[in-house]
Order: C-alpha cells, then sequence, then structure tokens
C-alpha cells in the first residue's frame, strides 16, 4: 500500500465520472498503484466487468447516509456523478473524474443491457442529452466546492498515451507511481466499445 503524506491522509479520493466512463478501471489503477480503496465487493465480477466493479454498496444510499465516508479517509472510493452533490462539506475530497465519449458510453450501456436480456427504457438521443446536461451542471458546480480539488481523465488517452494520463494522475495525488506495472493493468481487451472519432 502507498503511504498518503500526512497533508493527505485525510483525504477521501473519489473515483466519478458517468456509468461505463471508466470509473472501475481507475480503481484497478489506484490499485495497483497501491492506494487502499474502499470496496465491499458485493458486485461481483461478470461479463460486462471481467475484472469487477470495484464498488462499495453504501455509496448508492450516499444522499440519505453518509456516515460510511468516516471509513474512506485516505483510501479512493467510486461515486457516480450524480451522487457527488450529497457529498458533506467537512470531508476533503480529491476527485478524479472520468471523461468518455457520450457516443461509446451509451454503446457500452446498450451492450451491457443486452448481456443480461434487457434493453434501455431511454432512447440513445435522449439519453445522450440528458448526459450532456448532467455534465454541463456538474462541470460548473465542481470548481465552486472549496472542499474539493478536480483532475479530469479522459478513458481513451488512457489507452492511447497512457504515460501521459498517468503522469497527470500521480503529479494531482502527489504519489510516485510504478508507471510500467500500472500499465499493465491498462489492456486494450478493456476497450470494447470504441468509437473511432473523438
Amino acid at each position: 500500500m502507498v503511504a498518503l503524506t500526512k497533508k493527505n491522509k485525510d483525504l477521501i479520493i473519489v473515483v466519478s465520472g458517468l456509468p461505463r466512463s471508466g470509473t472501475s478501471l481507475m480503481m484497478q489503477i489506484l490499485q495497483a498503484a497501491g492506494i487502499p480503496l474502499l470496496v465491499d465487493n458485493v458486485r461481483q465480477s461478470d461479463v460486462n466487468n471481467p475484472r469487477g466493479y470495484f464498488e462499495y454498496q453504501a455509496v448508492k444510499n450516499l444522499k440519505n447516509d453518509n456516515q460510511w465516508l468516516k471509513y474512506a479517509k485516505g483510501k479512493a472510493v467510486k461515486i457516480i456523478s450524480h451522487l457527488l452533490y450529497h457529498l458533506p462539506a467537512e470531508f476533503q475530497y480529491k476527485v478524479i473524474f472520468m471523461n468518455r465519449n457520450l457516443d461509446e458510453i451509451i454503446a457500452s450501456q446498450n451492450r451491457m443491457l443486452k448481456n443480461v436480456g434487457k434493453v434501455s427504457e431511454i432512447d440513445d438521443d435522449t439519453l445522450k442529452r440528458h448526459y450532456a446536461a448532467h455534465l454541463f451542471d456538474i462541470g460548473r458546480w465542481l470548481p465552486h466546492q472549496k472542499n474539493m480539488q478536480v483532475r479530469q481523465i479522459n478513458f481513451h488517452h488512457l489507452f492511447e498515451k497512457p504515460q501521459t494520463e498517468l503522469a497527470i494522475l500521480s503529479d494531482f495525488l502527489n504519489i510516485t507511481f510504478n508507471t510500467e506495472q500500472i500499465q499493465q493493468v491498462i489492456q486494450p481487451e478493456l476497450y470494447r466499445t470504441k468509437i473511432t472519432s473523438h
């Protein structure tokens, strides 16, 4: 495990973004970097996320109960972007916000649903507009949160130029990574839904 600096030991590292934006991959990267994770493994790996989801079930009820956040200090936890608004002001956060092409996200979600015999109840165009509006709103909100530092990481760039993105991440977290070890986590087969234009 990486020993976070005294200055950062009470920080909560939040991995966030839209569903299917690469948050599970980022949790794998942080784990490979030696950063402790707050996960419970209730949701097991499957065909959609063969290496696991890295979730903590209490996150889903963050709006009504945030008492568990005290266990997240000095660790990384995955929190979907829609729930960021409910993070209490009493803690300090470093937010790693995953960005991914919206068409890829929606295609990946549709593929995920198909794998479990379901179809989306919302058409792609409507969902894309909803997601774009949410990203605009959260993008305006985050810079005004004095207890949050935010760094955007591009999912596509993690595969195309991993050293650059990992250097950005290392600088943000003020932690020295074993880049070669971490790059082994970023495998091309994990990028299964790709749009050629970025």
